[in-house]
């Protein structure tokens, strides 16, 4: 899966703690392995690529997402 954007370690420490906040334990686990699914074997997913693959296939929670990153919009 490739992603529009990287990011540095700082903000993608920051966007898996609020993707974190913003999915209950179970929403998290079920898009870890779904996306695993997608392709066995590969790497864990980076922040951004859990985003991204949020915004396909679960908008509800990336919307989440988006709210606590973007508060005032």
């Amino acid at each position: 899966m490739t992603t529009l954007t990287t990011y540095d370690a700082p903000t993608r420490k920051m966007l898996a703690t609020v993707i974190g906040q913003a999915l209950t334990p179970d929403q998290l686990t079920m898009a870890h392995n779904l996306m695993a699914g997608e392709k066995p074997g590969r790497p864990a997913p980076r922040a951004e690529d859990l985003l991204f693959w949020l915004r396909l296939n679960m908008p509800s929670a990336a919307e989440r997402v988006d709210e606590l990153l973007h508060p005032a919009e």
